[in-house]
């Protein structure tokens, strides 16, 4: 025994010591003087309670540059796995299992479209055809990567680093334009669905296609244009300030180490409508979760700029913010903005494609991927013209098509101009002056919201918009054969639907479709049905006194009217007899308002037997893979009503069986496969069917995929209350293990009043910082689980004096 406790004190003196040395080498450091090349005068920055930093510098490229630094020093290893997935370098750092990420990246056309943005964004500046100084936007850019760059010679490496045997090279203009490019792309929803819908076309008919929402319905809650009037220029004319009436793509992208963008929710109220008689802001990105969480906040003074804004890993402008003059956030405009084409090989040449009577040459080129602790890979990509063929790194295709299909995309039509828009937004002085950045914006879509101290409010869907011929379906794979499929042109972008202070007296956004454009037309999208957009419509019209703290009420609300609704048409269908001895439950369910209180039982069945029923009426036609991908696209969120109420859907029959099944057959079946899971995972007593028995609230970290680093660097927090298409949309996959990984949710929640822009509030899901060893890495976790918010300090004295800790950046 006395051998045994010896030992056991060494080993917990080697465990301690290595601890301590892992913090000693790693742990960010958020005070003293770092020299810095490159600076002019240097730059002070005090951290908060948050660990949120305030710059302040006498110029602008000493503030970018002190921003790069403390940024780097909080969200290195985030801005490493950003950088990697947009240049096509994940196995590389990480190892053979991201391969097919790193190949899948590359054909679509990322990386080379970095590069490509690289060197039109290098190409000098001039005025009236001599060369002009490079502007402040672009010595702006190069301030921070210069920042990055110092933290990365110079500071202590974060211990993912040290785990992995890994150094990271210096950060590049390059690197930037490829974090765009995926941010960009992950709201691309096209390639989780365009297959899914011409399978379902081609193999089963248009009887099963009409029972699904693959386009917008009548009943969809629509986004109200507003346009404003301009002049002969295009500007807006200054506008009256608003006054008031009354083995899928699926499956790979699981395996990414970066978050995607999910949704998101915005709102912006009129003095008509505030207690305060100013402008009320309000924003919640709705983004995967993930440790860190994406934005970094962050505070910058200097003569003629004050402004706080929330940053993406390794982007030196706030895509979020403001200063004390206006205020600017983003949902997805969620605009189809991609086509896949199926191309027809030339039978006397097969690197060529037909294109009506031409012969094109399809471009091919062999490129390497390099693999941690592996032979390096070469593979051939093939880019027809219209984009990357997708079959090698889309093998689900093979299920639809023999033949080589192309990923057309706007994003990649044109270099990125995502630096100079997010400068000239943050930048921007009044309503004329964000709308100028906004235009700049050409893919992803983003609903660009916009308030001001002056009492403006606006809305802009920020895209730039193919116009497509008329007899096109964009759900479906386009002819690149006959040319008749092809884009025509671009809609000008004051065509885009907008609302410019609108008599309502509120613009919001939730991801939903705006109403028809100056043309009538329906812009085509993956918008959802409009659930979180009636509610928050719906509230902000009832009343005219909102302030700071009423409406967190609707911001962090967690309720659905739309599921009571789809619960009574399953309650309907069966036959309460054959379920006596579960009637507390079904009472229970029947008496649902939609709400998700963790103590609530009804929400527990509800999405048990939603599944089943679904995965009852869809799996013999779809098979497992393509089923578990209609989970995932915005088809089942639309479509789910209609496939429950649809008595005489062809879904219903299950082809496997020689009878024809009615919806009472799958319904009742479902039920009775739901209550018997629940019975043997949460008990026989159903009061014990709580719903915070079934959700798991975790924020994954990318190296907490492997255990036991799960327990290190993965976030936990109190249960939340997780729901479908509640404003305070915490979303989870529906799956029959009766298990719901909350997978996103917000990723800030921001409230404005510019009656007082210094009590504006905010909150991260998890903290600010992505280190392992700082006191920030998961300060937040509570307060945004348990629906609280922390100050957005932006008064100096304030700042100085409750600083926890000061760095200052000193010249030679």
């Amino acid at each position: 025994m006395k051998k045994f406790l010896i030992a056991l004190l060494i080993l917990g003196i080697i465990v301690s010591g290595g601890y301590l040395y892992i913090r000693y080498k790693t742990a960010p450091d958020y005070s003293g003087t770092r020299i810095s090349e490159g600076m002019k005068k240097g730059a002070d920055v005090y951290f908060d309670a948050f660990g949120i930093p305030h710059i302040y510098a006498s110029n602008a490229e000493d503030a970018y540059q002190a921003l790069g630094y403390v940024h780097a020093q909080d969200r290195l290893f985030q801005m490493e796995m950003m950088r990697r997935v947009g240049t096509g370098t994940l196995a590389e750092f990480l190892g053979a299992d991201l391969v097919k990420a790193d190949k899948f990246f590359r054909t679509l056309g990322i990386p080379q479209h970095a590069a490509m943005s690289t060197a039109e964004w290098m190409k000098p500046d001039s005025l009236n055809g001599a060369p002009a100084e490079m502007p402040e936007w672009k010595k702006s850019v190069l301030a921070y990567i210069r920042g990055v760059n110092q933290f990365i010679k110079d500071d202590k490496l974060p211990a993912e680093y040290m785990l992995l045997g890994s150094k990271p090279r210096e950060f590049t203009l390059t690197d930037m334009h490829a974090i765009v490019g995926y941010m960009s792309f992950t709201f691309a929803m096209t390639l989780k669905t365009e297959p899914l819908v011409t399978k379902i076309a081609r193999e089963l008919g248009p009887e099963y296609l009409k029972v699904l929402s693959v386009h917008t319905l009548p009943e969809h809650k629509k986004i109200s244009v507003f346009y404003p009037q301009r002049d002969s220029a295009g500007s807006i004319l200054t506008p009256p300030a608003a006054t008031s009436s009354d083995s899928t793509v699926s499956a790979m992208l699981e395996k990414l180490p970066v978050p995607q963008i999910m949704g998101s929710n915005a709102w912006v109220i009129a003095p008509s409508r505030t207690k305060s008689g100013q402008v009320l802001f309000c924003n919640d990105t709705h983004i995967g979760f993930a440790q860190p969480s994406v934005w970094y906040e962050a505070h910058l003074e200097y003569p003629g700029f004050s402004f706080y804004g929330n940053h993406l890993a390794g982007l030196p402008f706030g895509l979020v913010g403001h200063s004390r003059e206006h205020s600017y956030g983003l949902t997805m405009f969620i605009n189809d903005d991609m086509d896949m084409f199926e191309e027809k090989i030339s039978p006397e040449n097969p690197n060529e494609t037909i294109s009506g009577n031409l012969r094109v040459p399809m471009r091919v080129r062999q490129d390497t991927i390099r693999i941690k602790d592996a032979a390096p890979q070469i593979f051939t990509i093939r880019e027809s013209h219209h984009g990357g063929i997708m079959n090698e790194v889309m093998p689900e295709l093979e299920e639809v098509t023999k033949q080589p299909v192309a990923a057309w995309w706007v994003y990649l039509k044109e270099p990125t101009r995502a630096l100079e828009a997010t400068w000239k937004l943050s930048h921007a002085r009044n309503l004329q002056e964000a709308e100028s950045g906004a235009r700049l914006i050409h893919a992803p879509g983003l609903n660009v919201m916009y308030g001001d101290k002056a009492g403006n409010i606006a809305w802009w869907a920020s895209a730039k918009l193919p116009i497509r011929p008329a007899h096109v379906n964009t759900k479906l794979f386009l002819d690149g054969s006959t040319g008749a499929d092809e884009p025509l042109g671009w809609y000008p972008f004051e065509e885009n639907p907008m609302s410019v202070n609108p008599p309502s007296g509120f613009v919001a956004s939730a991801n939903n479709q705006p109403d028809t454009m100056k043309n009538k037309i329906f812009f085509p999208g993956y918008y959802y049905p409009g659930d979180r957009y009636d509610r928050i419509a719906t509230t902000i019209s009832s009343r005219k006194d909102w302030d700071q703290e009423n409406i967190k009420a609707l911001q962090l609300e967690a309720v659905n009217i739309n599921h009571p609704k789809n619960a009574q048409v399953l309650l309907n269908a069966i036959n309460p007899a054959d379920f006596k001895e579960d009637e507390a439950i079904l009472t229970a369910l029947r008496n649902w308002k939609g709400t998700h209180e963790l103590t609530e039982t009804a929400p527990t069945l509800y999405y048990k037997w939603t599944y089943h029923v679904l995965r009852n009426m869809m799996v013999d036609e779809l098979g497992e893979a393509y089923f578990n991908s209609f989970l995932e696209t915005f088809l089942k969120i639309r479509s789910l009503p209609s496939l429950l109420r649809t008595a005489e859907s062809p879904w219903w029959d299950d082809k496997g069986t020689e009878a024809r099944e009615t919806n009472r057959d799958i319904i009742s079946e479902a039920l009775v496969t739901s209550l018997k899971e629940l019975k043997e995972q949460l008990g026989s007593n159903a009061a014990d069917w709580k719903w915070e028995s079934s959700i798991v609230s975790v924020h994954p970290h990318p190296l907490g995929a492997k255990k036991p680093l799960d327990r290190i660097f993965n976030v936990s927090t109190s249960t939340l209350k997780a729901n479908g298409e509640g404003v305070n949309k915490l979303a989870f996959k529906l799956n029959g293990d009766g298990k719901y990984v909350v997978n996103s949710g917000p990723a800030l929640r921001i409230i404005l009043d510019f009656a007082n822009v210094d009590a504006s509030e905010s909150v991260l899901p998890t903290g600010q910082s992505g280190n392992l060893f700082s006191g920030h890495y998961d300060d937040q976790a509570e307060l945004y689980a348990t629906g609280k918010y922390r100050p957005q300090m932006m008064h100096k004295e304030t700042i100085q004096k409750e600083a926890k800790s000061v760095l200052k950046f000193t010249i030679k």
